[in-house]
């Protein structure tokens, strides 16, 4: 239980600040199947670099940023209750990394793209419920008959190696499509998701107040979180995990005119079946506390172990070793975009075919993403330009959870046949990192060849 606490605690200190808004629809990254797997694929092979070839880093926090409490000027208490009484029940911090290990594509004699590989994942979320934290700010009285929700109380941290196998095709001159079959291999997880229950204090009757919990039903479920747990089992499951899951991908572009593109992408719809080293607990039960009842002239009486006895016996504590299930992050783009500036046929062999080159791209996509206790939605607009075979930029406009507009922008720069990509967002919030609710990068290095 000591390492679990402190492995929560350390990803909230350094947590600063998933929305893959510049490298969606970004077509000129080699990547970019990645994020839709039915992407109009311009590629005949590709070769990722093992550790370099897709590294992305992403950290938010809807709730507050760094200089809200260490700005100059005013008080730290003063301070921490602006923010306290800002945050909502459903603010957050989420931070993600995901280093692909190995990617490897080609074309076969039908002409479909086919790629394999493996990514490591690792992803904390916690949710910050408001109304929770000012009841301990404040204490009961000036939130008497407010009533806490226990589903706000929702954490989960998850790392998990990932072995996949895909396939792209263009079943008509109009239509690409995409899907990725997926492995699952869950290292470590620790989550508290789907609790029940409320909590709230009333005017008592025979005290100034009476406290209830009425049907709680908290769980925390873990595994490789023991503290019997050594490093060495840890790293041998990077080989052989009993936690296992299946998952799938779907994409498709559809070439509505000459100019106008259509995408959607479904990304992790899956689990993972945890089995090894399991440690769960478990809370459920009703409480009504209106204060120990005084027993004069017996002044022996231990109050505080009565009261322990008395919750014990109503709230129900348990432990065990049960195996559980832990849902992937799914995730759905959309996007449509449109093709301006000279309109190249590609070649004479392709002169009926829809599919012409454009210099540039006006563009809008949009994202919803699974998590508990709501799903996290963002919208990007972005202007893509090609200037040459060899060198490509993006540049988006995002609304999202974290901010209503943060600015972000993409190059690929294609050397013979190596292609380097450097992507990020938020990208004026770099100048003062303290003030920024969210920041992300994405590099990658791929050998690639044209079709």
């Amino acid at each position: 239980m000591k390492k679990i606490l402190l492995f929560s605690l350390l990803f909230h200190l350094t947590v600063q600040a998933q929305f893959h808004s510049v490298n969606y629809d970004f077509q000129a990254n080699a990547q970019s199947l990645q994020y839709n797997p039915g992407v109009d694929y311009p590629y005949s092979k590709l070769f990722a670099v093992p550790l370099l070839s897709n590294v992305s880093v992403f950290a938010g926090n809807t709730g507050f940023s760094l200089s809200d409490l260490f700005s100059k000027g005013g008080s730290f208490d003063k301070k921490v209750y602006r923010v306290t009484d800002k945050l909502s029940n459903t603010d957050f911090i989420l931070f993600n990394y995901r280093q692909d290990l190995f990617t490897y594509g080609w074309t076969d004699d039908l002409q479909r793209f086919k790629y394999f590989g493996i990514y490591w994942d690792m992803d904390h979320f916690t949710n910050i419920p408001g109304d929770l934290i000012r009841l301990g700010r404040d204490g009961n009285a000036p939130h008497l008959s407010d009533v806490y929700e226990a589903k706000y109380l929702a954490t989960k941290t998850e790392f998990v190696q990932t072995l996949y196998y895909g396939i792209n095709k263009q079943p008509n001159r109009s239509l690409s499509i995409g899907y990725r079959f997926k492995l699952y291999s869950g290292i470590a997880n620790v989550q508290s998701v789907g609790n029940t229950g409320k909590f709230y204090t009333t005017e008592g009757q025979n005290n100034y107040y009476e406290h209830h919990l009425d049907n709680i039903n908290l769980q925390l479920q873990s595994s490789s979180f023991d503290e019997n747990v050594q490093i060495s089992d840890i790293v041998g499951k990077f080989l052989f995990s009993k936690n296992f899951g299946p998952g799938i991908d779907f994409g498709l572009t559809y070439h509505y005119s000459d100019r106008m593109y259509l995408s959607a992408s479904l990304l992790d719809l899956g689990f993972i079946y945890y089995t090894s080293n399991i440690r769960n607990y478990g809370l459920q039960g009703n409480y009504k506390f209106e204060g120990p009842k005084l027993q004069f002239p017996n002044t022996m009486v231990d109050y505080w172990k009565q009261m322990k006895k008395d919750f014990n016996k109503q709230v129900k504590k348990g432990e065990n070793k049960k195996a559980y299930i832990s849902y992937r992050p799914t995730t759905l783009y959309l996007g449509l975009k449109y093709g301006m500036g000279n309109l190249k046929q590609q070649d004479c062999a392709h002169f009926m075919n829809l599919k012409t080159e454009h210099t540039s791209f006006l563009g809008l996509s949009g994202f919803a993403q699974y998590r508990p206790v709501k799903i996290h939605l963002g919208i990007t607009a972005y202007y893509e330009q090609k200037w040459s075979k060899y060198f490509y930029t993006k540049l988006n406009l995002t609304a999202d959870n974290y901010n209503y507009a943060s600015l972000g922008a993409g190059i690929v720069l294609n050397a013979g046949r190596f292609q380097i990509y450097l992507a990020g967002d938020n990208l004026l919030g770099l100048s003062d990192v303290s003030a920024s609710k969210k920041q992300s990068v994405y590099l990658g290095l791929n050998i690639i060849k044209f079709k």
